[in-house]
Protein backbone atom coordinates (compact mmCIF):
# COMPACT_ATOMS: atom_id res chain seq x y z
CA UNK A 1 0.00 0.00 0.00
CA UNK A 2 3.13 2.52 0.37
CA UNK A 3 3.46 2.79 -3.10
CA UNK A 4 -0.04 3.07 -3.92
CA UNK A 5 -0.40 5.71 -6.73
CA UNK A 6 3.09 7.38 -6.53
CA UNK A 7 2.78 11.17 -7.60
CA UNK A 8 5.85 11.95 -10.06
CA UNK A 9 4.22 15.89 -9.01
CA UNK A 10 7.58 16.43 -6.51
CA UNK A 11 6.64 13.50 -4.14
CA UNK A 12 3.57 16.08 -2.59
CA UNK A 13 0.41 13.75 -2.05
CA UNK A 14 -2.52 14.30 -3.90
CA UNK A 15 -6.15 13.47 -4.05
CA UNK A 16 -5.91 10.99 -5.68
CA UNK A 17 -3.46 9.20 -3.64
CA UNK A 18 -5.86 9.18 -0.68
CA UNK A 19 -8.90 7.93 -2.89
CA UNK A 20 -6.45 4.53 -3.82
CA UNK A 21 -5.18 4.57 -0.10
CA UNK A 22 -8.99 3.85 0.58
CA UNK A 23 -9.66 1.52 -2.55
CA UNK A 24 -6.71 -0.82 -1.33
CA UNK A 25 -7.78 -0.81 2.11
CA UNK A 26 -11.31 -1.82 1.07
CA UNK A 27 -9.86 -4.58 -1.15
CA UNK A 28 -7.59 -5.89 1.49
CA UNK A 29 -10.41 -6.30 3.79
CA UNK A 30 -13.00 -7.74 1.58
CA UNK A 31 -10.25 -10.14 0.14
CA UNK A 32 -9.27 -11.15 4.03
CA UNK A 33 -13.04 -11.81 4.36
CA UNK A 34 -13.73 -13.92 1.47
CA UNK A 35 -10.43 -15.57 2.81
CA UNK A 36 -11.39 -16.15 6.31
CA UNK A 37 -14.39 -18.73 4.77
CA UNK A 38 -12.01 -21.06 2.74
CA UNK A 39 -9.74 -21.59 6.04
CA UNK A 40 -10.61 -24.83 8.30
CA UNK A 41 -13.35 -24.00 10.00
CA UNK A 42 -14.28 -21.15 7.92
CA UNK A 43 -17.42 -23.33 6.32
CA UNK A 44 -18.95 -23.47 9.83
CA UNK A 45 -18.49 -19.92 10.34
CA UNK A 46 -20.17 -19.34 6.83
CA UNK A 47 -22.94 -21.12 7.91
CA UNK A 48 -23.65 -19.93 10.66
CA UNK A 49 -24.18 -16.44 9.04
CA UNK A 50 -26.70 -17.65 6.94
CA UNK A 51 -28.69 -19.14 9.46
CA UNK A 52 -28.23 -16.12 12.01
CA UNK A 53 -28.09 -13.04 10.14
CA UNK A 54 -31.80 -14.07 8.53
CA UNK A 55 -32.55 -14.24 12.65
CA UNK A 56 -31.00 -11.31 13.52
CA UNK A 57 -32.95 -8.87 10.46
CA UNK A 58 -36.33 -10.38 11.80
CA UNK A 59 -35.55 -9.29 15.60
CA UNK A 60 -34.32 -5.76 14.03
CA UNK A 61 -37.29 -5.53 12.02
CA UNK A 62 -39.75 -5.63 15.55
CA UNK A 63 -38.14 -2.02 16.64
CA UNK A 64 -37.79 -0.59 13.54
CA UNK A 65 -41.41 -1.24 12.80
CA UNK A 66 -42.15 -0.34 16.31
CA UNK A 67 -40.49 2.96 16.19
CA UNK A 68 -42.06 3.79 12.86
CA UNK A 69 -45.59 3.14 13.79
CA UNK A 70 -45.40 4.93 17.40
CA UNK A 71 -43.74 7.74 15.29
CA UNK A 72 -46.77 7.99 13.01
CA UNK A 73 -49.61 7.43 16.24
CA UNK A 74 -48.00 10.39 17.70
CA UNK A 75 -47.73 12.34 14.54
CA UNK A 76 -50.99 11.92 13.73
CA UNK A 77 -52.46 12.92 17.24
CA UNK A 78 -50.09 16.33 17.51
CA UNK A 79 -48.17 15.25 19.79
CA UNK A 80 -45.05 15.67 18.45
CA UNK A 81 -42.88 16.37 21.66
CA UNK A 82 -43.21 12.52 22.43
CA UNK A 83 -40.96 11.86 19.79
CA UNK A 84 -38.54 12.15 22.20
CA UNK A 85 -39.56 8.89 24.08
CA UNK A 86 -38.96 7.27 20.62
CA UNK A 87 -35.65 8.86 20.14
CA UNK A 88 -34.57 8.15 23.54
CA UNK A 89 -35.89 4.43 23.47
CA UNK A 90 -33.58 4.60 20.17
CA UNK A 91 -30.57 5.53 21.80
CA UNK A 92 -30.81 3.63 24.90
CA UNK A 93 -31.75 0.00 22.61
CA UNK A 94 -28.58 1.17 20.37
CA UNK A 95 -26.44 1.58 23.72
CA UNK A 96 -27.61 -1.75 25.21
CA UNK A 97 -27.21 -3.73 21.66
CA UNK A 98 -23.23 -2.08 21.83
CA UNK A 99 -22.96 -3.69 25.38
CA UNK A 100 -24.22 -6.94 25.06
CA UNK A 101 -22.75 -7.48 21.51
CA UNK A 102 -19.94 -5.90 21.37
CA UNK A 103 -17.83 -3.68 18.82
CA UNK A 104 -17.37 -6.03 15.56
CA UNK A 105 -14.19 -8.07 15.78
CA UNK A 106 -11.93 -6.69 12.52
CA UNK A 107 -9.80 -9.15 10.38
CA UNK A 108 -6.72 -7.55 11.27
CA UNK A 109 -5.83 -5.11 13.30
CA UNK A 110 -6.31 -1.42 11.87
CA UNK A 111 -3.63 0.08 14.05
CA UNK A 112 -1.11 -1.77 11.86
CA UNK A 113 -1.84 0.97 8.91
CA UNK A 114 0.64 3.66 10.75
CA UNK A 115 3.33 1.93 9.75
CA UNK A 116 2.20 2.88 6.10
CA UNK A 117 2.24 6.37 4.64
CA UNK A 118 -1.18 7.49 5.98
CA UNK A 119 -1.67 11.11 7.37
CA UNK A 120 -3.45 11.48 10.63
CA UNK A 121 -6.94 12.79 8.96
CA UNK A 122 -7.18 9.45 6.71
CA UNK A 123 -6.04 6.88 9.93
CA UNK A 124 -8.97 8.88 11.84
CA UNK A 125 -11.28 8.26 8.37
CA UNK A 126 -10.59 4.34 8.24
CA UNK A 127 -10.82 3.74 12.08
CA UNK A 128 -14.26 5.48 12.14
CA UNK A 129 -15.38 3.44 9.09
CA UNK A 130 -13.96 -0.01 10.35
CA UNK A 131 -16.72 0.24 13.22
CA UNK A 132 -19.69 1.65 11.93
CA UNK A 133 -21.65 -1.38 10.48
CA UNK A 134 -22.70 -3.12 14.04
CA UNK A 135 -25.71 -4.37 14.75
CA UNK A 136 -26.61 -1.76 16.62
CA UNK A 137 -25.42 0.78 14.46
CA UNK A 138 -27.83 -0.39 12.15
CA UNK A 139 -30.88 -0.95 14.38
CA UNK A 140 -30.67 2.66 15.72
CA UNK A 141 -30.14 3.90 11.83
CA UNK A 142 -32.96 2.10 10.95
CA UNK A 143 -35.21 3.39 13.96
CA UNK A 144 -34.42 6.88 13.18
CA UNK A 145 -35.62 6.16 9.26
CA UNK A 146 -39.00 4.54 10.49
CA UNK A 147 -39.39 7.34 12.99
CA UNK A 148 -39.00 9.48 10.16
CA UNK A 149 -40.75 7.63 7.63
CA UNK A 150 -43.50 7.46 10.29
CA UNK A 151 -43.83 11.39 11.24
CA UNK A 152 -44.22 12.44 6.93
CA UNK A 153 -46.87 9.68 6.36
CA UNK A 154 -48.82 11.74 8.91
CA UNK A 155 -47.43 14.98 7.68
CA UNK A 156 -46.53 15.02 4.64
CA UNK A 157 -45.64 18.85 4.72
CA UNK A 158 -42.54 17.76 7.29
CA UNK A 159 -40.87 15.23 4.89
CA UNK A 160 -37.71 18.22 4.52
CA UNK A 161 -37.56 18.40 8.04
CA UNK A 162 -38.57 15.21 9.61
CA UNK A 163 -35.90 13.59 7.28
CA UNK A 164 -32.94 15.99 7.59
CA UNK A 165 -33.11 16.13 11.54
CA UNK A 166 -33.70 12.42 11.64
CA UNK A 167 -30.56 11.94 9.59
CA UNK A 168 -28.45 14.22 11.92
CA UNK A 169 -29.64 12.49 14.73
CA UNK A 170 -28.80 9.21 13.03
CA UNK A 171 -25.51 10.19 12.80
CA UNK A 172 -25.00 11.87 16.88
CA UNK A 173 -26.11 8.74 17.66
CA UNK A 174 -23.60 6.62 15.67
CA UNK A 175 -21.00 9.25 16.82
CA UNK A 176 -21.68 8.75 20.01
CA UNK A 177 -21.61 4.72 19.96
CA UNK A 178 -17.80 4.76 17.99
CA UNK A 179 -16.50 8.14 20.82
CA UNK A 180 -17.55 5.99 23.42
CA UNK A 181 -16.61 2.60 22.81
CA UNK A 182 -13.06 3.74 21.54
CA UNK A 183 -12.20 5.06 24.92
CA UNK A 184 -13.63 2.25 26.50
CA UNK A 185 -11.07 0.43 25.08
CA UNK A 186 -8.48 2.77 26.42
CA UNK A 187 -10.21 1.94 29.69
CA UNK A 188 -10.62 -1.58 29.57
CA UNK A 189 -6.61 -1.74 29.27
CA UNK A 190 -6.18 -2.48 33.13
CA UNK A 191 -7.63 -5.36 34.74
CA UNK A 192 -8.85 -3.00 37.67
CA UNK A 193 -10.76 -0.62 34.84
CA UNK A 194 -12.12 -3.88 33.47
CA UNK A 195 -13.52 -5.03 36.88
CA UNK A 196 -14.99 -1.25 37.65
CA UNK A 197 -16.69 -0.93 34.30
CA UNK A 198 -18.47 -4.11 34.40
CA UNK A 199 -19.87 -3.55 37.30
CA UNK A 200 -21.20 0.02 36.05
CA UNK A 201 -22.58 -2.36 33.11
CA UNK A 202 -23.46 -5.04 35.76
CA UNK A 203 -26.02 -2.52 37.58
CA UNK A 204 -27.07 -0.32 35.11
CA UNK A 205 -28.64 -3.27 33.30
CA UNK A 206 -30.33 -5.15 35.93
CA UNK A 207 -31.42 -1.90 37.37
CA UNK A 208 -33.22 -1.23 34.44
CA UNK A 209 -34.92 -4.79 34.37
CA UNK A 210 -35.74 -3.84 38.15
CA UNK A 211 -37.22 -0.97 37.17
CA UNK A 212 -39.22 -2.51 34.62
CA UNK A 213 -40.59 -5.02 36.98
CA UNK A 214 -41.40 -2.61 39.82
CA UNK A 215 -43.39 -0.06 37.72
CA UNK A 216 -44.64 -2.26 34.49
CA UNK A 217 -48.49 -3.29 35.04
CA UNK A 218 -47.80 -6.57 33.62
CA UNK A 219 -45.97 -7.90 36.22
CA UNK A 220 -47.82 -6.33 39.50
CA UNK A 221 -51.98 -6.54 38.61
CA UNK A 222 -51.45 -9.80 40.71
CA UNK A 223 -50.51 -8.04 43.63
CA UNK A 224 -53.59 -6.12 44.58
CA UNK A 225 -51.78 -4.79 48.17
CA UNK A 226 -48.70 -3.34 46.68
CA UNK A 227 -51.05 -1.30 44.08
CA UNK A 228 -51.00 1.70 46.20
CA UNK A 229 -47.46 1.47 46.36
CA UNK A 230 -46.89 1.03 42.60
CA UNK A 231 -48.97 3.91 42.07
CA UNK A 232 -46.70 6.31 44.62
CA UNK A 233 -43.39 5.11 43.41
CA UNK A 234 -45.13 6.14 39.64
CA UNK A 235 -45.89 9.45 40.67
CA UNK A 236 -42.41 9.47 42.13
CA UNK A 237 -41.00 8.77 38.41
CA UNK A 238 -42.82 10.93 36.78
CA UNK A 239 -41.85 13.86 39.07
CA UNK A 240 -38.13 13.38 38.32
CA UNK A 241 -38.91 13.35 34.96
CA UNK A 242 -41.11 16.68 34.84
CA UNK A 243 -38.11 18.00 36.93
CA UNK A 244 -35.01 16.49 34.56
CA UNK A 245 -37.36 17.47 31.21
CA UNK A 246 -35.04 21.04 30.33
CA UNK A 247 -31.81 18.85 31.01
CA UNK A 248 -33.70 16.22 28.79
CA UNK A 249 -34.50 18.66 26.01
CA UNK A 250 -31.01 20.17 24.94
CA UNK A 251 -29.79 16.91 24.39
CA UNK A 252 -29.81 15.48 20.66
CA UNK A 253 -33.24 13.97 21.16
CA UNK A 254 -35.07 16.41 22.59
CA UNK A 255 -32.77 18.85 20.20
CA UNK A 256 -34.40 16.15 16.73
CA UNK A 257 -38.29 16.32 18.59
CA UNK A 258 -38.00 20.25 19.02
CA UNK A 259 -36.76 20.66 15.60
CA UNK A 260 -39.91 18.75 14.23
CA UNK A 261 -42.62 20.39 16.48
CA UNK A 262 -40.73 23.89 15.46
CA UNK A 263 -41.25 22.73 11.77
CA UNK A 264 -44.70 22.26 12.08
CA UNK A 265 -45.69 25.55 13.74
CA UNK A 266 -44.24 27.03 10.46
CA UNK A 267 -40.97 28.14 12.18
CA UNK A 268 -38.30 26.84 9.88
CA UNK A 269 -35.14 29.18 11.37
CA UNK A 270 -35.82 27.16 14.64
CA UNK A 271 -35.73 24.38 13.47
CA UNK A 272 -32.81 24.40 11.42
CA UNK A 273 -31.42 26.10 14.63
CA UNK A 274 -32.26 22.70 17.05
CA UNK A 275 -30.97 20.52 13.78
CA UNK A 276 -27.94 22.55 14.19
CA UNK A 277 -27.82 22.27 17.81
CA UNK A 278 -27.93 18.32 17.37
CA UNK A 279 -25.06 18.62 14.72
CA UNK A 280 -23.04 20.07 17.11
CA UNK A 281 -23.40 17.38 19.52
CA UNK A 282 -22.45 15.10 16.55
CA UNK A 283 -19.28 17.66 15.81
CA UNK A 284 -18.65 17.19 19.52
CA UNK A 285 -18.62 13.28 19.76
CA UNK A 286 -15.89 13.11 16.51
CA UNK A 287 -13.69 15.53 18.23
CA UNK A 288 -13.65 13.70 20.84
CA UNK A 289 -13.15 10.37 18.94
CA UNK A 290 -10.40 11.45 16.85
CA UNK A 291 -8.66 12.64 19.58
CA UNK A 292 -8.57 9.08 20.72
CA UNK A 293 -7.71 7.93 17.19
CA UNK A 294 -4.79 10.34 17.35
CA UNK A 295 -3.11 8.68 20.30
CA UNK A 296 -3.40 5.59 18.95
CA UNK A 297 -2.39 6.69 15.33
CA UNK A 298 1.14 8.07 17.75
CA UNK A 299 1.67 4.86 18.29
CA UNK A 300 0.20 4.28 21.84
CA UNK A 301 -0.13 0.55 22.94
CA UNK A 302 -2.74 -0.62 25.25
CA UNK A 303 -1.81 -4.16 25.79
CA UNK A 304 -1.71 -6.21 28.96
CA UNK A 305 2.37 -6.75 28.02
CA UNK A 306 2.61 -3.22 27.35
CA UNK A 307 0.83 -2.48 30.97
CA UNK A 308 2.71 -5.62 32.20
CA UNK A 309 6.17 -3.59 31.42
CA UNK A 310 4.87 0.10 32.53
CA UNK A 311 4.22 -1.76 35.91
CA UNK A 312 6.91 -3.89 36.17
CA UNK A 313 9.43 -3.64 39.49
CA UNK A 314 12.70 -4.92 40.28
CA UNK A 315 12.11 -8.34 42.72
CA UNK A 316 13.33 -8.40 46.30
CA UNK A 317 15.31 -10.90 47.35
CA UNK A 318 13.16 -12.29 49.87
CA UNK A 319 10.57 -13.60 46.82
CA UNK A 320 10.97 -16.97 45.54
CA UNK A 321 12.03 -17.17 41.71
CA UNK A 322 9.16 -18.33 39.76
CA UNK A 323 11.75 -21.04 37.86
CA UNK A 324 12.59 -21.92 40.90
CA UNK A 325 8.91 -22.60 42.52
CA UNK A 326 7.86 -24.18 39.38
CA UNK A 327 10.53 -27.12 40.48
CA UNK A 328 8.89 -28.01 43.97
CA UNK A 329 7.88 -31.10 44.58
CA UNK A 330 4.19 -31.81 44.17
CA UNK A 331 2.54 -34.63 45.81
CA UNK A 332 1.09 -37.54 43.73
CA UNK A 333 -2.60 -36.32 44.67
CA UNK A 334 -4.04 -32.95 45.50
CA UNK A 335 -7.58 -32.20 46.65
CA UNK A 336 -10.46 -34.15 46.49
CA UNK A 337 -8.09 -36.90 45.39
CA UNK A 338 -7.43 -35.48 42.38
CA UNK A 339 -4.23 -35.50 40.53
CA UNK A 340 -1.20 -32.48 41.44
CA UNK A 341 -1.83 -31.24 37.71
CA UNK A 342 -5.15 -31.43 37.93
CA UNK A 343 -5.60 -29.53 40.88
CA UNK A 344 -3.25 -27.26 39.33
CA UNK A 345 -5.16 -26.33 36.60
CA UNK A 346 -8.07 -25.68 38.80
CA UNK A 347 -6.43 -22.89 40.41
CA UNK A 348 -5.73 -21.68 37.64
CA UNK A 349 -9.02 -21.97 35.96
CA UNK A 350 -10.58 -20.35 38.95
CA UNK A 351 -8.12 -17.87 38.80
CA UNK A 352 -9.47 -16.59 35.06
CA UNK A 353 -13.19 -16.88 35.99
CA UNK A 354 -12.57 -14.30 38.79
CA UNK A 355 -10.44 -12.06 36.47
CA UNK A 356 -12.39 -12.39 33.52
CA UNK A 357 -15.24 -9.78 34.20
CA UNK A 358 -17.15 -10.68 30.89
CA UNK A 359 -17.44 -14.38 32.44
CA UNK A 360 -18.45 -13.14 35.63
CA UNK A 361 -20.94 -11.26 34.22
CA UNK A 362 -22.72 -13.97 32.33
CA UNK A 363 -22.84 -16.30 35.26
CA UNK A 364 -24.27 -13.93 37.87
CA UNK A 365 -26.85 -12.18 35.59
CA UNK A 366 -29.27 -14.84 34.82
CA UNK A 367 -29.38 -15.72 38.82
CA UNK A 368 -30.12 -12.25 39.45
CA UNK A 369 -32.98 -12.13 36.33
CA UNK A 370 -34.22 -15.30 38.16
CA UNK A 371 -34.29 -13.27 41.69
CA UNK A 372 -36.13 -10.45 39.82
CA UNK A 373 -38.94 -13.06 37.94
CA UNK A 374 -39.49 -15.81 39.74
CA UNK A 375 -41.93 -14.26 42.69
CA UNK A 376 -43.80 -13.03 39.70
CA UNK A 377 -43.88 -15.78 37.56
CA UNK A 378 -45.30 -17.91 40.99
CA UNK A 379 -48.42 -15.67 41.11
CA UNK A 380 -49.38 -17.02 37.27
CA UNK A 381 -50.12 -20.57 37.60
CA UNK A 382 -48.27 -23.99 38.59
CA UNK A 383 -44.82 -23.18 40.40
CA UNK A 384 -43.49 -26.63 39.28
CA UNK A 385 -42.28 -25.24 35.96
CA UNK A 386 -40.57 -22.80 37.94
CA UNK A 387 -37.64 -24.22 39.09
CA UNK A 388 -36.69 -26.49 35.67
CA UNK A 389 -37.47 -23.04 33.92
CA UNK A 390 -34.99 -21.09 35.83
CA UNK A 391 -31.94 -24.01 35.94
CA UNK A 392 -32.60 -24.17 32.19
CA UNK A 393 -31.68 -20.28 31.88
CA UNK A 394 -28.92 -20.17 33.98
CA UNK A 395 -26.97 -22.76 31.98
CA UNK A 396 -26.94 -20.40 29.17
CA UNK A 397 -23.91 -18.62 30.75
CA UNK A 398 -22.02 -21.69 31.74
CA UNK A 399 -22.96 -23.59 28.63
CA UNK A 400 -20.86 -21.91 26.22
CA UNK A 401 -17.81 -22.11 28.49
CA UNK A 402 -16.49 -25.34 27.33
CA UNK A 403 -16.62 -24.04 23.16
CA UNK A 404 -13.53 -22.22 23.53
CA UNK A 405 -11.68 -23.48 26.67
CA UNK A 406 -8.48 -22.55 25.12
CA UNK A 407 -9.64 -18.71 24.32
CA UNK A 408 -8.22 -17.14 27.25
CA UNK A 409 -4.57 -18.23 26.91
CA UNK A 410 -4.02 -17.12 23.46
CA UNK A 411 -0.65 -18.03 22.28
CA UNK A 412 0.53 -19.26 25.85
CA UNK A 413 -2.06 -22.97 24.69
CA UNK A 414 1.14 -24.19 22.91
CA UNK A 415 2.66 -24.84 26.40
CA UNK A 416 0.14 -27.73 27.08
CA UNK A 417 2.00 -29.65 24.14
CA UNK A 418 5.50 -29.04 25.73
CA UNK A 419 4.84 -29.35 29.75
CA UNK A 420 4.75 -33.39 30.60
CA UNK A 421 0.99 -33.51 31.09
CA UNK A 422 -1.56 -35.51 29.48
CA UNK A 423 -4.06 -32.75 27.38
CA UNK A 424 -6.57 -35.31 28.92
CA UNK A 425 -5.84 -33.46 32.57
CA UNK A 426 -6.09 -30.42 31.17
CA UNK A 427 -9.59 -31.02 29.44
CA UNK A 428 -10.95 -32.53 32.79
CA UNK A 429 -9.80 -29.06 35.19
CA UNK A 430 -11.12 -26.85 32.54
CA UNK A 431 -14.80 -28.46 32.31
CA UNK A 432 -14.24 -29.19 36.01
CA UNK A 433 -14.44 -25.57 36.61
CA UNK A 434 -17.85 -25.49 34.92
CA UNK A 435 -19.54 -28.55 36.42
CA UNK A 436 -18.70 -26.25 39.72
CA UNK A 437 -19.95 -23.17 38.31
CA UNK A 438 -22.96 -24.72 37.11
CA UNK A 439 -23.53 -26.37 40.39
CA UNK A 440 -23.22 -23.28 42.30
CA UNK A 441 -25.58 -21.53 39.78
CA UNK A 442 -27.84 -24.14 40.60
CA UNK A 443 -27.63 -23.96 44.42
CA UNK A 444 -28.38 -20.64 44.52
CA UNK A 445 -31.42 -20.73 41.53
CA UNK A 446 -33.32 -23.46 44.48
CA UNK A 447 -32.40 -21.20 47.71
CA UNK A 448 -33.93 -18.09 45.91
CA UNK A 449 -36.99 -20.05 44.46
CA UNK A 450 -37.19 -21.70 47.74
CA UNK A 451 -36.86 -18.03 49.60
CA UNK A 452 -39.35 -16.13 46.92
CA UNK A 453 -42.21 -18.95 46.72
CA UNK A 454 -41.81 -22.60 48.00
CA UNK A 455 -39.21 -25.31 48.20
CA UNK A 456 -39.67 -27.62 44.98
CA UNK A 457 -40.80 -31.04 45.22
CA UNK A 458 -37.55 -33.61 45.56
CA UNK A 459 -39.03 -35.38 42.32
CA UNK A 460 -38.87 -31.36 40.64
CA UNK A 461 -35.60 -31.30 42.11
CA UNK A 462 -34.11 -35.08 40.91
CA UNK A 463 -35.68 -34.33 37.54
CA UNK A 464 -34.19 -30.86 37.18
CA UNK A 465 -30.32 -31.85 38.65
CA UNK A 466 -30.66 -35.47 36.22
CA UNK A 467 -31.98 -33.23 32.88
CA UNK A 468 -28.69 -30.38 34.05
CA UNK A 469 -25.92 -33.11 34.60
CA UNK A 470 -27.23 -34.86 31.21
CA UNK A 471 -27.32 -31.82 29.36
CA UNK A 472 -23.97 -30.07 30.52
CA UNK A 473 -22.02 -33.52 29.94
CA UNK A 474 -23.33 -33.85 26.52
CA UNK A 475 -22.65 -30.31 25.46
CA UNK A 476 -19.13 -30.56 26.84
CA UNK A 477 -18.37 -33.68 24.96
CA UNK A 478 -19.14 -31.67 21.59
CA UNK A 479 -17.57 -28.66 23.12
CA UNK A 480 -14.29 -30.03 23.97
CA UNK A 481 -13.85 -31.13 20.10
CA UNK A 482 -14.70 -27.33 19.01
CA UNK A 483 -12.87 -25.62 21.39
CA UNK A 484 -9.61 -27.42 19.12
CA UNK A 485 -10.92 -27.37 15.62
CA UNK A 486 -12.58 -24.07 15.87
CA UNK A 487 -11.09 -21.94 18.65
CA UNK A 488 -11.73 -18.05 19.06
CA UNK A 489 -8.74 -15.48 20.52
CA UNK A 490 -10.26 -13.64 23.56
CA UNK A 491 -8.83 -9.77 23.84
CA UNK A 492 -10.30 -9.34 27.36
CA UNK A 493 -9.03 -5.22 26.72
CA UNK A 494 -12.07 -5.10 24.13
CA UNK A 495 -15.63 -4.48 24.60
CA UNK A 496 -17.56 -7.48 24.02
CA UNK A 497 -14.47 -9.88 25.40
CA UNK A 498 -16.97 -12.11 27.22
CA UNK A 499 -18.53 -13.65 24.14
CA UNK A 500 -16.64 -17.33 24.82
CA UNK A 501 -17.07 -19.16 20.81
CA UNK A 502 -17.30 -18.86 17.71
CA UNK A 503 -20.45 -17.74 15.60
CA UNK A 504 -21.21 -21.74 14.88
CA UNK A 505 -19.57 -23.02 18.20
CA UNK A 506 -22.55 -20.03 20.13
CA UNK A 507 -24.98 -21.20 17.96
CA UNK A 508 -24.43 -25.16 18.62
CA UNK A 509 -24.64 -24.53 22.42
CA UNK A 510 -27.85 -22.85 22.44
CA UNK A 511 -29.16 -25.17 19.57
CA UNK A 512 -28.67 -28.37 22.00
CA UNK A 513 -29.32 -26.16 24.99
CA UNK A 514 -32.82 -25.18 23.52
CA UNK A 515 -33.31 -28.64 22.23
CA UNK A 516 -32.65 -30.44 25.16
CA UNK A 517 -35.09 -28.38 27.30
CA UNK A 518 -37.67 -28.87 24.81
CA UNK A 519 -37.43 -32.50 24.80
CA UNK A 520 -37.53 -32.17 28.59
CA UNK A 521 -39.81 -30.14 28.23
CA UNK A 522 -42.41 -32.22 26.09
CA UNK A 523 -41.50 -35.36 28.60
CA UNK A 524 -42.44 -33.37 31.38
CA UNK A 525 -45.86 -32.11 30.12
CA UNK A 526 -46.45 -35.92 28.44
CA UNK A 527 -45.97 -37.20 32.54
CA UNK A 528 -48.74 -34.48 33.60
CA UNK A 529 -51.22 -34.96 31.24
CA UNK A 530 -50.96 -38.85 31.73
CA UNK A 531 -50.57 -38.71 34.87
CA UNK A 532 -47.72 -40.20 35.79
CA UNK A 533 -45.33 -38.01 37.66
CA UNK A 534 -42.54 -39.88 38.12
CA UNK A 535 -42.18 -40.84 34.24
CA UNK A 536 -38.92 -38.24 33.25
CA UNK A 537 -36.88 -39.52 36.21
CA UNK A 538 -36.03 -42.78 35.12
CA UNK A 539 -35.74 -41.41 31.61
CA UNK A 540 -33.57 -38.31 32.64
CA UNK A 541 -31.57 -40.82 35.03
CA UNK A 542 -30.21 -42.84 32.09
CA UNK A 543 -30.02 -39.74 29.72
CA UNK A 544 -26.93 -38.49 32.62
CA UNK A 545 -25.95 -42.21 32.73
CA UNK A 546 -24.93 -42.65 28.73
CA UNK A 547 -23.99 -38.63 29.01
CA UNK A 548 -21.09 -39.51 31.95
CA UNK A 549 -20.06 -43.22 29.47
CA UNK A 550 -19.73 -41.19 26.61
CA UNK A 551 -17.64 -38.38 28.48
CA UNK A 552 -15.52 -40.55 30.01
CA UNK A 553 -14.52 -42.42 26.59
CA UNK A 554 -14.35 -39.03 24.54
CA UNK A 555 -11.85 -37.76 27.82
CA UNK A 556 -9.25 -41.21 26.40
CA UNK A 557 -8.92 -40.21 23.06
CA UNK A 558 -9.20 -35.90 23.44
CA UNK A 559 -4.92 -36.25 23.69
CA UNK A 560 -4.86 -37.95 20.06
CA UNK A 561 -7.32 -35.61 18.62
CA UNK A 562 -5.84 -32.60 19.99
CA UNK A 563 -2.30 -33.68 19.01
CA UNK A 564 -3.98 -34.36 15.00
CA UNK A 565 -5.46 -30.95 15.34
CA UNK A 566 -3.19 -28.87 17.16
CA UNK A 567 -2.19 -26.44 14.02
CA UNK A 568 -5.75 -25.22 13.79
CA UNK A 569 -5.63 -24.32 17.05
CA UNK A 570 -2.30 -22.82 17.06
CA UNK A 571 -3.36 -21.17 13.70
CA UNK A 572 -5.85 -19.17 15.47
CA UNK A 573 -4.74 -18.50 18.94
CA UNK A 574 -1.31 -17.84 18.04
CA UNK A 575 -1.66 -15.05 15.89
CA UNK A 576 -1.58 -11.30 16.32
Amino acid sequence: MAGVGLSPNNGSWTAAQTRAQFAAIARLRWRMTVNSFRRKGGAGDLIAAIILYPLFAVLALLPTLGSGAGAYFFASHHHLDRISWLLWGTFVLCQLLNINLGQPGTIFDPTQLIRFPLNLANFVAIRLFFGLLTPANIVGTAMSLAIAVGVVIAIPSLWLYALLSLAVFAAANVLFSRMVFAWVDRWLSTRRAREVFTGLIFFASLGFQYLNVTFNPAYNHHHSHTSALSQERLNAGLSFYHHAQPFFSSLPPGLTASSLIAANQGQPLASLGFTLGCAAFAALFFAIFALRMRTEFRGENLSEQANAVARKTTPSAKQTSPALASTAIEPEHGFLGLSSVVTTLLGKELLYVRRNTGIFYSLVAPVVMVFLFAGRLATRGNTSWLFPIAVSYTLLGVVPLAYNSFGLEAAGSQFYFMAPVRLRDVFFAKNLVNFLLAFIEIVAVLAIITYLTAMPSLLNIANALLWAVATLLFSTIIGNRRSITAPKKIVVARMGAGKQASPLSALISIGLLIGSAGVAAGLLFLAHFIGIPWLPLPVFAVLAGVAAFVYERSLRSIDSFTLAHRDELFEELCKK
